[in-house]
């Protein structure tokens, strides 16, 4: 960043700015040519570095945080292609070789959208474009705009159900290291933030393109319209043509992209119109916040779960490291583990194995450690399901039901492709969920119960190992053993726990089989089972409401990708060096689309206006203009490095001279 200085300029010639360095930073690895972009709405950098690491940095070279390119995530050969910040700087995406799209929070710098197309042969990303409403907006309407509406049918219809929820907790580090729901920042943004009255109007558009012609849609953040061939868009772009560039009206009512023929080498200009943005208006803002926020609450549970099954394999792992070495011992002497404890139970008196293990191997600092954890363990699980698990069915019932109602509003729902028997079937698995939820807390509830006489007698024993008897000393306190609750534990639980069903991968019809023969979800898991009747478990659940979810939300995408289209492209220039920038303005209330080149000689600049037509809904190039500027003979020899759209009016060059 640096402050400007003019200087006399002689006759015929541009004025020159020097320019003043205020911060300088020398960066630890070498940044990638290309990968770097500023956010004016922050006042930040991200810098992709040659190890294709990114860095975010405050413009006086402070650092905000890094992401590693890490093995287990990408592949060694995977790179970084494009960067492109959000309109208003509050996410950072990313183009990746592999035709992935990683989205980053940019307070904490995790990754809290992947998006990826659904077709397997998206290659390389080659256009990031991402476009808004709202950013530029300088109109202080919205206090105005909110209170007249309060009382308005429209308002009615805005208000959310979900706001009126307790706020979701963030999950434990058990959720483990990648989870997106450990840091408040980022579950805030994506759950717990409160959708303000007349945000509906507030639209993004991310564009992606690939280098075989193919792009992916994106609006409202993450809200997937799919994958299209550009040449299926328009019969007048070939199969080999691909997507270079990308933007839109301030209103995103028209957009135009840069379009290179590979075969031929030209550069294309053609506008795109997105029909079911105002065909669907706010109805588009409800299905795609909703299914939004459903796809990251999926996500919340399937982290529960993760976190549900490491706080139980940490604590029934050093509860089995004990028992398994008993168990061993006595089978050897052909006897049985819970033989072994019932005697003891009854008579009070261990037999030699067992005293041996209780003394040598459990001891008194095993049996706190084994009760410390087991304790702590059924804790954190109940808390799991209570505070985290439960609370995320019940937002997920109220945003189901919302777009089953939705849907059933024949007038706007069937045009969206909703159908309200579908996200009658998603509630029904989220009700079974909820009933498996409950049956694990029943159940978690028992064991602790039994668990705790279990430790309590325990310990006892071990004390009374410990202590030597004294016949002239009084004898002690009765402990107050539950002998009924210790000897239920010993043949029911200690051997295994009753919630590793709620775990492992059942052996018996997965959730789709059941609901291949017409059977509720909800019935399967509320209906009492018999007593080696398993049922499948949280995982698969979890994954089956996620699968059931995208086939749910395919229909309306398949609806919207038919609402397309291109129009007929202009040829702009027969060749691609590889720098330039596009720009739409409004002018007079119309459209109009404005690119910079570089020219054939490497040292002319091109600036081409394209007048835009709108007939119908449908845009079109109606009037092409170009001007030519020469800089070398204005600036002398030397050579045009880069070139770029400051704003409306102002195009910035980067020129260096000889001897500069």
């Amino acid at each position: 960043m640096g402050g400007s200085e003019s200087e006399s300029a002689g006759s015929g010639q541009l004025s020159t700015r020097g320019f003043r360095i205020h911060y300088r930073k020398i960066l630890p690895i070498a940044a990638r040519p290309g990968l770097a972009a500023w956010s004016p709405q922050l006042d930040l950098i991200a810098i992709v570095t040659s190890n294709e690491n990114i860095l975010l940095y405050r413009m006086n070279g402070q650092r905000v945080w890094g992401v590693a390119h890490r093995k287990e995530k990408l592949a060694s050969d995977v790179r970084v292609e494009k960067l492109q910040w959000r309109p208003d700087g509050k996410m950072l995406a990313l183009g990746y070789s592999d035709g992935s799209t990683r989205i980053y929070d940019v307070n904490n710098g995790k990754q809290i959208h992947r998006i990826t197309s659904e077709v397997s042969n998206f290659g390389k990303v080659t256009c990031v474009g991402w476009v808004d409403n709202h950013s530029d907006s300088k109109s202080p309407s919205h206090a105005s705009e909110t209170k007249s509406t309060e009382c308005t049918p429209q308002a009615l219809f805005d208000m959310d159900v979900g706001q009126m929820l307790p706020r979701l907790s963030v999950l434990p580090s058990s959720a483990g290291n990648e989870s997106t729901f450990t840091s408040k920042v980022t579950l805030d943004a994506l759950i717990n933030s409160v959708t303000k009255s007349g945000e509906g109007k507030n639209l993004d558009v991310l564009l992606i393109g690939e280098e075989d012609g193919k792009i992916l849609l994106n609006v409202f953040d993450s809200f997937l319209i799919g994958t299209m061939d550009l040449s299926s868009l328009s019969d007048r772009l070939r199969p080999s043509s691909r997507l270079l560039r990308h933007t839109a009206s301030s209103d995103l009512s028209t957009h135009s992209l840069l379009i290179e023929d590979v075969q031929s080498e030209n550069i294309l200009f053609a506008t795109m119109d997105i029909l079911f943005i105002q065909q669907f208006g706010q109805y588009l803002f409800q299905l795609a916040s909703t299914s939004t926020r459903v796809q990251a609450l999926l996500r919340y549970i399937k982290e529960t779960v993760v976190a549900l099954e490491a706080e139980f394999k940490a604590m029934s792992d050093l509860a089995q490291r004990y028992v398994s070495i008993i168990d061993e011992d006595v089978k050897k002497q052909g006897s049985e583990v819970s033989l072994e404890f019932f005697e003891l139970l009854v008579t009070g008196v261990p037999s030699g194995i067992l005293k041996e293990w209780l003394v040598d191997v459990l001891t008194e600092r095993g049996q706190k450690r084994w009760e410390k954890s087991s304790m702590n363990g059924y804790e954190t699980l109940r808390r799991l399901v209570h505070e985290n698990l439960l609370p995320t069915c019940e937002r997920l019932v109220v945003l189901f039901c919302r777009l089953r109602g939705l849907a059933r509003w024949k007038e706007r729902g069937s045009p969206l492709g909703l159908d309200p028997d579908d996200f009658t079937r998603c509630l029904d698995v989220v009700s079974g969920l909820t009933v498996f939820a409950h049956e694990f807390l029943l159940k978690l509830n028992r064991e602790l119960e039994h668990f705790d006489a279990f430790a309590s007698w325990l310990r006892h024993t071990l004390d009374e190992l410990a202590t030597l008897i004294n016949i002239d000393d009084k004898p002690p306190e009765d402990p107050q053993i539950d002998t009924l609750r210790v000897s239920e534990y010993i043949s029911e639980y200690l051997k295994e726990s009753s919630l590793r069903c709620f775990f492992r991968s059942t052996k018996g019809p997965k959730v789709s089989e059941y609901k291949g023969k017409g059977e509720s979800i909800f019935e399967l898991y509320a209906r009492p089972k018999a007593k080696d009747t398993e049922s499948p478990g949280f995982f698969e659940l979890t994954e089956y409401l996620e699968d059931l979810c995208k086939t749910v939300f395919a229909k309306p995408q398949q609806a919207m990708r038919q609402q397309l289209r291109v129009g007929k492209p202009v040829v702009i220039s027969d060749h691609n060096k590889g720098m330039g920038d596009m720009r739409m303005v409004t002018e007079e209330g119309k459209p109009v689309g404005y690119l910079v080149l570089r020219g054939g000689g490497g040292n002319d600049l091109i600036l081409i206006r394209c007048d835009i037509s709108i007939v119908g809904g449908l845009s079109s190039v109606s009037k092409t203009r170009c001007a030519r500027v020469s800089l070398a003979a204005q600036e002398g020899k030397g050579s045009l490095i880069d070139l770029q759209f400051v704003d409306d009016e102002t195009i910035i060059l980067l020129f260096v001279g000889r001897g500069t």
